[in-house]
């Protein structure tokens, strides 16, 4: 496994080495992943999955595992044995007004069993929906 995938100064013991610094190639492989096609296809080719093709679906999905979902960050970029910095990011906050009205809403569910399974969606207003401002 990771035949090429860690590019030419990769090691073939740690797949997604080259994940790991290529925001491109994420990029790439996430929209094959998305579409199911193989990497190869993406690039041009006739879309039939060849053996690095395969690596790097395999390399990928590692690699996604390895990542936190709560903060997208993976442990290794925080462990200096590793190769990491304990100090590789620093926080910001933003605030977003979709999920804001979202959590207002999500006050007004009931938090007994008519509450249960409610979801709440942001739907825009140029659908004219009841209670929408048409403009």
């Amino acid at each position: 496994m990771g035949s090429g995938v860690a590019g030419p100064a990769g090691d073939a013991d740690r797949p997604g080495k080259r994940l790991s610094r290529d925001p491109g190639l994420r990029a790439e492989l996430e929209v094959c992943e998305r579409f199911r096609i193989p990497h190869s296809a993406f690039l041009g080719g006739d879309g039939r999955w060849t053996a690095l093709d395969r690596a790097k679906a395999l390399d990928w999905a590692e690699w996604r595992r390895s990542v936190c979902p709560e903060c997208h960050t993976r442990l290794e970029e925080w462990d200096r044995q590793r190769g990491g910095d304990p100090h590789a990011y620093v926080t910001d906050t933003l605030r977003c007004p979709g999920c804001e009205l979202i959590e207002q809403e999500r006050d007004h569910v009931p938090h007994d069993r008519s509450g249960y399974g409610v979801k709440i969606q942001l739907l825009p207003r140029r659908l004219g929906l009841p209670g929408s401002d048409e403009r």
